[in-house]
């Protein structure tokens, strides 16, 4: 998914409306949450995240060296490791 299409989707929301009605405040793809005009954070659907995750981390050079570096040193497997965050 693009993120011009995630955009449309995104909905923004006061911190005390979400805490009034979750549910209600949280069902767009995208929501982010502010507080006297500040942003506080962002919620995404997982399926949101993941599309994001692909996009963007596969793009960076320095995030893959580190990632292939942090595999490396750790017990996990790469090919795992790399299936896991749709780096395969």
């Amino acid at each position: 998914m693009s993120h011009g299409n995630s955009l449309l989707k995104e909905k923004i929301v006061s911190l005390s409306e979400l805490q009034r009605n979750p549910s209600r405040a949280l069902n767009a793809d995208i929501v982010r949450i502010v507080r006297s005009g500040k942003e506080l954070g962002i919620f995404m659907k997982r399926a949101e995240f993941e599309d994001l995750l692909e996009e963007q981390l596969p793009l960076k050079t320095a995030f893959r060296s580190e990632l292939d570096s942090a595999i490396k040193k750790s017990k996990v497997k790469k090919r795992m490791m790399k299936k896991k965050l749709f780096l395969s």
